[in-house]
C-alpha cells in the first residue's frame, strides 16, 4: 500500500496538469501540485491557504455544481470553468475529475489543462468562418453546395436573387431543376470526373420565371463534417456573352476584317494585272512606254506571275490592238511540230500534211504574236526565229516561196537564258535580238503589298462566277495569306481564293482546312514581318490618295479605319510622306 500510494504521489506530483486534491466537505484545498502552482502563479503553500472561491469568484457556482456532479457520478469532465492568476489573468481551463473516500472523508482530486490557446484557435477559427461566410454570403457569385446526390443543403444571398427562388425554395430542390442539360446522370458524371480535381464547366441555368441565362460553373468536393459535398460556384456570363456576339459581328465592319471593294480602280488593274506596290507601278510604265513601238519584248519571270497578261497588256495598249493577238506555247509542241504550227507547211510537205496549213505568223499579220516559254525552242529553230525577228521572212515547211510578214513579236520565258547563252543551249544572237526591250514581273513574294487588292480581286471575281456575294476577308484569314510563300505566285493565289470562294458558305472568305506552309524561300520569306507587309500596304494606298489622310476620298476611309487610327499606326510603322 506504502509503495502504490508512492506511485501515486509522484505521478500527481510530476503530472503535465495541474493537480488539485479538495476536500468539498470543508471547502479545502489539501494539496495541489507544482504545475498548478506554476500554472496560476503562485507558491504551493499560498494556493494551500486559498478557498477555491478566490480562484474566480464569477465561477463559484459552477464549481460548486461540478464538483456535486463529481462526488455523486464518481467522475467528471468540463472545458468551462475560468481560473484566475496570481496577476488577474484570466486562464480558460479543462478540467476532469474523480472523487474517492480517504479516512471517511470524500475527496476530489482534479487535473487542471491549460486550454487558451486552443481557445484562442477556436476564436480565430469562428472568426474565420464569419469572415468566409460573411464573403459568401454578399459574394457577385452564386454559391451552392450540393450533396453528392443532387439536392441543395445551402445557397448564398447571390443565389436566391439571380434565381428568384427563396432559400427555402432552393433548399427543397435538386440541381437539375434549375439547369438546362443537366440530369441525375451528366451531375454523377461531374462528381467523378471532381475526384480528379477541380471542374469548369459552361451551363445555362433556369429561373423561376422559366428565363434562362449562360453561366459558367466552378465546381470542386469538400468535405464538412465526415461528408463529402460539392461546392459550385456559378458565374452569370451574360454580358461577357452579349460582348463577344457583338465583337462578332463588328469584326466584319472594322479593320480586323479587309473588305472586298466594289471595284478595283482603274489605276491598280492594268488590263487585268492587279497591283499597286512600286514593282508593278514599274511594270505598268514599261508596258506604257513599250506599247506605243513595234519593239520586240521579252518578258522574264517566274511560272505563274502572269507574263502572258503583260503580253495581253501590251498588244492592247499598241496600235495593232485592233488585230488578234496570237499565242504559242513554245514547251507545249514537240520539236517536229513547232516549226510547221510557227511557220505552216505546204500539202505533202511531210506524212499526213494533207493540206496546205497557214502558221502562227501568217496568222499574226498585222496583230501580235506571244510566244511563250521561248527558252525551250529547240535549237534548230531559233535560227529561223532569228530571221523572222530581223527580216520579217520565212518559208512554210516543204515549201520554197519565201513569205514576209508584219507582226509584233512578245516573247516570254521563266529561264534564265543568260545562262542557257553560257551552255550553248540558247544562240546568243537570237537572244540578245529578243532583249531589245526586257520587261521583269516580279514574283507575288517580292510584292507582298498587292496580296490584300488581289485577294479582293479574285474573290470577287469568282464570287460572282458562282452566284456568291463575298463581302468579307477575315484579317486571321489575309495573315495566313500574307504569311505564306507563294511559290506558285498569283496562279497559286487564285487557285487558293477559287478554291475558297466554293467552299463558303456565307459572306465571308474562308479558307476551310488550307494552311499556309513554308514555301521553298524559307528564311527569306519568314524575315517580312506582319508588320513590314502592313507597312507596305498602307504606304501603297496613301501613294494612291496623294497622301491624304481623311475625307471620303483619303486613306483612313480605303482602309475602315479612322483618320486618328490610321496617323497613329502610320506613327508606330514610321511612316512619312515621301516627297
Amino acid at each position: 500500500m506504502r509503495a502504490s500510494e508512492e506511485l501515486l504521489r509522484k505521478a500527481f506530483t510530476h503530472s503535465n496538469d495541474a493537480g488539485f486534491i479538495f476536500a468539498p466537505a470543508r471547502g479545502a484545498i489539501l494539496d495541489v501540485n507544482s504545475r498548478a502552482c506554476e500554472m496560476l502563479g503562485y507558491t504551493r503553500d499560498e494556493l494551500l491557504a486559498l478557498s477555491p472561491a478566490a480562484i474566480h469568484p464569477d465561477e463559484v457556482p459552477k464549481l460548486k455544481a461540478f464538483t456535486q456532479s463529481v462526488v455523486d457520478e464518481g467522475t467528471g469532465w468540463t472545458d468551462e470553468l475560468t481560473c484566475l492568476t496570481k496577476r488577474g489573468e484570466k486562464l480558460p481551463t479543462e478540467i476532469s475529475a474523480s472523487a474517492m473516500t480517504m479516512d471517511g472523508e470524500t475527496i476530489v482530486v482534479g487535473w487542471v489543462r491549460d486550454i487558451s490557446t486552443r481557445k484562442r484557435a477556436e476564436a480565430a477559427l469562428r472568426e474565420s468562418e464569419e469572415r468566409f461566410r460573411l464573403f459568401v454570403e454578399h459574394a457577385a457569385d452564386a454559391f451552392f453546395v450540393l450533396q453528392k446526390d443532387g439536392r441543395i443543403s445551402d445557397v448564398n444571398k447571390r443565389a436566391c436573387d439571380s434565381m428568384g427562388y427563396t432559400r427555402e425554395e432552393l433548399l427543397a430542390m435538386r440541381v437539375w431543376d434549375l439547369g438546362e442539360g443537366v440530369s441525375a446522370e451528366t451531375f454523377a458524371d461531374y462528381v467523378n470526373q471532381m475526384t480528379a480535381g477541380p471542374i469548369t464547366v459552361s451551363r445555362t441555368m433556369r429561373r423561376k420565371d422559366a428565363t434562362t441565362f449562360p453561366v459558367e460553373v466552378h465546381a470542386r468536393l469538400f468535405e464538412i463534417r465526415g461528408m463529402l459535398c460539392v461546392l459550385s460556384i456559378a458565374r452569370d456570363v451574360t454580358e461577357r456573352v452579349r460582348a463577344e456576339e457583338e465583337r462578332r459581328k463588328l469584326e466584319a465592319l472594322k479593320l480586323e476584317k479587309v473588305y472586298l471593294q466594289e471595284e478595283i480602280e482603274t489605276e491598280h488593274n492594268f488590263g487585268e494585272i492587279v497591283g499597286s506596290s512600286a514593282a508593278m507601278r514599274k511594270v505598268f510604265r514599261e508596258v506604257e512606254q513599250v506599247a506605243r513601238t513595234d519593239s520586240i519584248v521579252l518578258i522574264t519571270g517566274e511560272t505563274g506571275t502572269g507574263k502572258e497578261l503583260v503580253a495581253r497588256a501590251i498588244h492592247r495598249a499598241s496600235s495593232r490592238s485592233e488585230r488578234v493577238l496570237v499565242k504559242v506555247n513554245c514547251a507545249a509542241l514537240s520539236a517536229g511540230l513547232i516549226e510547221s504550227e510557227l511557220f505552216g507547211h505546204e500539202k505533202g510537205a511531210f506524212t499526213g500534211a494533207l493540206t496546205r496549213r497557214i502558221g502562227r505568223f501568217e496568222l499574226a499579220a498585222g496583230g501580235s504574236i506571244f510566244l511563250d516559254e521561248i527558252g525551250d525552242l529547240p535549237a534548230e529553230l531559233q535560227a529561223k526565229l532569228l530571221r523572222v525577228l530581223q527580216e520579217g521572212e520565212f518559208e512554210r515547211v516543204g515549201g520554197s516561196q519565201t513569205l514576209t510578214v508584219d507582226v509584233r513579236v512578245i516573247a516570254a520565258t521563266n529561264r534564265d537564258l543568260e545562262k542557257a547563252v553560257e551552255e550553248g543551249r540558247f544562240r546568243p544572237d537570237l537572244y540578245y535580238r529578243l532583249k531589245v526591250f526586257p520587261v521583269h514581273v516580279p514574283a507575288l513574294r517580292e510584292r507582298r503589298e498587292d496580296i490584300p487588292l488581289l485577294v479582293t480581286y479574285f474573290a470577287r471575281k469568282y464570287g460572282e462566277k458562282l452566284g456568291k456575294r463575298l463581302e468579307t476577308v477575315p484579317q486571321p484569314t489575309l495573315d495566313a495569306l500574307l504569311s505564306y510563300s507563294w511559290p506558285g505566285n498569283v496562279r497559286e493565289l487564285a487557285n487558293v481564293i477559287e478554291r475558297a470562294a466554293i467552299l463558303s458558305r456565307g459572306s465571308e472568305l474562308d479558307l476551310a482546312d488550307w494552311r499556309a506552309q513554308p514555301g521553298p524561300q524559307g528564311e527569306a520569306e519568314r524575315a517580312l514581318t506582319l508588320d513590314a507587309v502592313q507597312r507596305q500596304h498602307i504606304i501603297a494606298v496613301l501613294k494612291r490618295t496623294g497622301w491624304r489622310v481623311s475625307g471620303p476620298l483619303g486613306g483612313a476611309r480605303i482602309l475602315g479605319m479612322k483618320p486618328t487610327t490610321l496617323r497613329a499606326r502610320m506613327k508606330k510603322l514610321g511612316i512619312v510622306r515621301e516627297r
